[in-house]
Formats: C-alpha cells, structure tokens, sequence
C-alpha cells in the first residue's frame, strides 16, 4: 500500500483514524477523521466517521475494515480492497465531499464489484437481513463488535431452520448486550488476541456484505459507513477461506489484501 501512495500526487483519506506520518503522507493530501489528526478535516456529529477509504489519483480505491496507522495495518486482524477505477473513485470522493462540505452524494453503486451502500443514508440493518434470510445451508459472520438485536433473531430463526451459524467475533463480545442471550445453537469461536476487527459476513459461500459497519445499531443506522454486497465467487472465495484460516486459530497479524 505505501508503494502506491508513494507513486501518488493526489491523495484522499476518509477513516475514524489516520496516521500521516506513518503513511509518509505530505501536506497535500486531503484528509477527513473522526479523532484529531493535523491538517486534517475533523468530523463532529452523532455518528462517528466510521468509513475507511483512500482516493489515489481519482483512480485507485483502497477501502475495507481497516483503519490507517501502524496498528491496524499490522498488528489487527483487518482486510482491505485495492481496485482501479474511476467510477468508484468518483462514488468515494462524493463521500468526502459530503463529509467536508455538505454536498448530497450518491448513496448506492453498482458496479463490477458488487452494489456499494453508503450509511446512514441506507439502512445497513435492513441489507444484512434480508441477506441473511437467502441462507439455506450456513452464515458465517466474523466481526469485531455485534450487538444488533435484530440480526441476532434472524439468526436464530434461521438456525431455527437448520441453518448453520457460525460466529467468529472478538472478546469484546463479553461487555455486549448480546452476551448473555441464548447462543447455545451456534458455533461461536472469541478471539482474544490480536484484535480482531473484520467485519464481514457469507452466506452459503455464495454472498458476501463486508465493509467498515459492525454489527451493532449504530453501523447500521448512525455512522458515517460503507458497506459492500457482492456475489464474485473470487472475493466470497476470499473471505470464506479468511474465515476458515481464523476459525482455524490460524491467528497471524496484520491486513489482508
């Protein structure tokens, strides 16, 4: 990734946390946050800046679960797309637009990827259930914060159904209100180190929706996040075999590409 930044004159970085010393990154660059970062755009509202993108030259998208200093690219357990184009850069740079000066951006894309979802102009909750509810055969959730009461029922009916539910969330699963609901019908595997901070989720092997959102009733309806929905067999291939490393106890730090 510092490869294509170094290569970059015009740079555009959206994320609840940026390290520009870290990312060698010059004065130049535009940068919108959630927590104080010099000559940086720092966002105020109800809803954090939870979205974490990169614009490199109106080009190149990098965008996913993680954050961009030191830790999260290689201590946590995160992942990351890096893709060329110019009709996702263009949807990303209106984000930041929004965010810095109050423009109206498009809040859905379809594209070669899949269909982006901006939140909370989209309601994520409603997107991960009826996702959820196509599963026939098992859902795979891997996520670093799950509280959202809904998509927990949904769930539990589908498990209810024979659908096999597998969850692979962080420790801080024990401090959620969710901790103490019955779980005793799903496959649950906490991870207490490194810090898991994915958010994705598979269904059947043949659906993906990952992103910046956690499961939790304000990624879903108050954040500032971006979500994906795809059906690409390579990239819900990805992600299911990310799972499967994990689950594994195959633990190994930093970000995957």
């Amino acid at each position: 990734m510092k490869a294509s930044l170094e290569g970059a004159e015009d740079v555009l970085v959206v994320a609840y946390s940026v390290d520009p010393t870290y990312l060698g990154l010059t004065e130049k660059a535009r940068i919108a946050t959630e927590t104080f970062t010099s000559n940086a755009f720092v966002h105020v509202s109800p809803g954090l800046l939870h979205a974490k993108f990169m614009v490199l030259d109106g080009e190149v998208v990098i965008f996913g679960s993680a954050n961009f200093n030191q830790k999260a690219l290689e201590e946590d357990l995160n992942n990351l797309f890096v893709v060329r184009s110019k009709e996702i850069a263009s949807f990303f740079e209106e984000i930041y637009e929004w965010v810095v000066l109050g423009k109206k951006p498009r809040t859905r894309l379809k594209t070669f990827l899949g269909e982006f979802f901006l939140v909370p102009f989209e309601d994520g909750e409603k997107i991960f259930v009826e996702t959820l509810l196509r599963a026939r055969r098992y859902v795979l959730i891997c996520c670093y914060a799950f509280t959202d009461e809904d998509v927990f029922a949904t769930l539990k009916y589908l498990s209810s159904k024979g659908v096999k539910v597998f969850l692979l969330l962080d420790e801080w699963l024990e401090s959620s209100r969710i901790y103490g609901l019955p779980m005793r019908d799903f496959e649950v595997f906490v991870v207490r180190e490194p810090l898991l901070h994915h958010k994705f989720m598979v269904v059947d092997g043949k659906e993906l929706i990952c992103g910046s959102a956690n499961f939790t009733e304000s990624g879903f309806h108050r954040n500032v996040e971006l979500i994906l929905r795809t059906r690409r067999k390579d990239i819900v291939k990805a992600f299911v075999e990310e799972f499967e490393r994990l689950w594994r106890g195959y633990l190994v730090q930093g970000v995957r590409f």
